[in-house]
């Protein structure tokens, strides 16, 4: 026999995975501005460190606004390590940092939708039980 206390049991199942879900959405969103930033910069970091010493080139300083400028070094790039602390290291490290941070942030976000998956199941299950009882008390004289 069905009762209101188990409607409410699940309608709060039911707003405690939605929650869940839309958390593990943002994450993903994250992850996919980290993975798009990480392939800009290893762009840059590849293109700039194909010009000549001196040479004047555009430099991005945020927002699709650039600077001209002059790169007075062309073979080391400082990158962001985390915890606000930087690095100075040459093009082939700096590419395969981002590179290997980039392959961590991909795992990552596979384990998201994996998750997320799991949850859109379970709300589905939790939806369809719901129904259920619902169908169930109503047809209760």
């Amino acid at each position: 026999m069905a009762s209101e206390q188990e409607v409410r049991v699940l309608l709060s199942q039911l707003q405690q995975s939605e929650a869940e879900a839309q958390a593990y959405e943002q994450q993903m969103e994250l992850v996919s501005f980290s993975l798009s930033d990480i392939d800009n910069a290893v762009v840059a970091v590849e293109a700039l460190s194909k010009p000549e010493i001196g040479k004047e080139t555009l430099i991005p300083i945020g927002a699709n606004s650039f600077v001209y400028g002059t790169i007075p070094e062309t073979n080391r790039v400082i990158i962001g390590l985390g915890a606000n602390i930087s690095a100075e290291v040459d093009v082939a490290d700096a590419v395969s940092y981002l590179t290997e941070r980039k392959k961590k942030l991909t795992e990552m976000q596979g384990q998201f939708a994996a998750r997320l998956n799991q949850i859109g199941s379970q709300i589905y299950a939790l939806q369809s039980k719901l129904q259920a009882v619902q169908s169930q008390l109503q047809a209760e004289p």
